[in-house]
């Protein structure tokens, strides 16, 4: 699933679906925040990165959320 596309000098739109209004991209350091968390949202996320030759670098990390 998609959260948000970001893109260089442009806001980052967000994806409608279970992030909607809680995903909030912050371009200066390239992170993310995802308010209001349950251990739903535990999983592994891919963040994908396009660079101007059009080559794709993807990291995953692994998000753990303990209680409610």
């Amino acid at each position: 699933r998609r959260i948000l596309t970001a893109e260089k000098s442009k806001v980052a739109s967000p994806s409608p679906g279970l992030f909607s209004g809680r995903a909030v991209f912050q371009q200066e350091t390239l992170s993310l925040q995802i308010s209001r968390v349950s251990t739903a949202d535990s999983g592994v996320y891919t963040a994908d990165f396009e660079d101007t030759s059009g080559a794709v670098t993807a990291l995953c990390f692994h998000v753990s959320v303990w209680g409610e």
